[in-house]
């Protein structure tokens, strides 16, 4: 599909024709050159070819190194992405790209040659380092691809198209915790209530994220409303000489930032803790100086699993288990990812939401009995 740009269109008698920049008469006027083919993808790779015959692209520039452009590339970010964000991207840069292509020219960048080199980011020689997985070699891509669209867009290189396999996707997602370690949590928590031991019930039934939790404080809760507004995260980035800083940011996404009603039971124990504290007092730690960082506090819920005699699992696995619970309860798949604070509904369903055998069972008792009234018959319950 023709994208903005790329002066490339569908015409009326179903060909597709690209322009491009031919020439240039002395007094500066545009000399318009044309490719035409039956195919988009045809026009595009004609197109690229005459672009660069005609020296749109600034082909023989050999001074400059992909290590060059990709930090001229990470720095033209900086000001337009969260800085957990830029750190993140300088992390994958520095540890997988640039060993590989540091000291390559521009210049000579092909697809060929930037495929061959994924696949060793991808599956190292050495024994030093491991291959990626299926998450860390698609960030590398992506990475990759948006380097060479940015060098293109630069008239450095022509646009390239690269197709990398990728490794296979391993689910690493816990599942859920069974109604009787739901159960054993809620009474650990209740038997003696304090900020850090909610915190598992802010996962459990309000499905935050860790570093929401951790980002929480007391002005956050409107106790006579019942709710609890999002605000703000807490995480832990690289600072790109081998320290690392925790820095409090706003959440993840746009609609990341949300309310939440807050359950009765859960809002009667954040009562009787609430006392005489600030707004500005954070909720973990208990001051006002600074928040509680998510690498000591995973510490401390694995503490909190283990005397609750509920197996361990990361904290995310509480928020899994509130989208399950959610559902299995028949809330919406849309309402739950507000609550979630997704993006869209999509992530809701792929990310977080397990069908277990209960769930199948009832909306085969559902599916059935309604096929049978339509019938006119009688339904038959699936025996649990």
């Amino acid at each position: 599909m023709a994208r903005r740009g790329e002066n490339i269109r569908k015409r009326k008698d179903g060909r597709w024709e690209g322009r491009y920049i031919k020439a240039r008469t002395p007094e500066g006027k545009i000399q318009w050159g044309y490719v035409y083919g039956t195919a988009y993808v045809e026009v595009k790779r004609v197109l690229i070819q005459r672009k660069a015959e005609a020296g749109f692209y600034n082909l023989n520039r050999t001074d400059l190194t992909f290590e060059a452009l990709a930090e001229v590339w990470l720095h033209s970010l900086r000001n337009s992405i969260k800085e957990s964000t830029y750190a993140h991207y300088s992390y994958t840069l520095h540890k997988y790209l640039l060993p590989v292509l540091s000291k390559v020219p521009v210049a000579s960048l092909e697809e060929s040659f930037l495929e061959r080199a994924m696949q060793q980011i991808i599956t190292p020689t050495d024994a030093a380092h491991k291959p990626l997985g299926n998450s860390s070699a698609r960030e590398c891509l992506s990475m990759l691809r948006r380097i060479c669209k940015y060098a293109a867009h630069l008239r450095l290189i022509r646009p390239m198209e690269l197709e990398v396999a990728l490794p296979k996707a391993i689910d690493k997602i816990s599942a859920p915790l069974s109604p009787a370690e739901q159960q054993r949590l809620h009474q650990y928590v209740q038997a003696n209530p304090t900020p850090r031991k909610i915190g598992l019930l802010l996962g459990l039934e309000l499905g935050l994220r860790i570093g929401e939790i951790c980002g929480l404080q007391w002005g956050d809760f409107d106790l006579k409303l019942g709710t609890l507004n999002i605000n703000r995260t807490v995480c832990r980035i690289s600072c790109g000489n081998g320290h690392t800083k925790v820095v409090t940011q706003t959440p993840k996404t746009r609609t990341s930032r949300r309310e939440i009603p807050i359950p009765n039971q859960l809002l009667i124990m954040l009562k009787k803790l609430r006392g005489k504290a600030s707004d500005s007092i954070w909720f973990l730690s208990g001051n006002e100086s600074k928040p509680t960082e998510p690498r000591c506090y995973r510490k401390s819920v694995k503490a909190y699993l283990k005397q609750a005699t509920v197996r361990q699992v990361r904290p995310h696995a509480l928020r899994h288990t509130f989208a399950t619970t959610c559902l299995q309860a028949g809330c919406d798949v849309k309402t739950l990812s507000e609550l979630l604070g997704h993006a869209n509904a999509n992530i809701t369903l792929q990310r977080y939401v397990h069908s277990d055998l209960t769930r199948k069972r009832r909306e085969m008792n559902r599916i059935f009995s309604h096929q049978v009234s339509m019938r006119g018959g009688k339904a038959l319950n699936l025996i649990e």
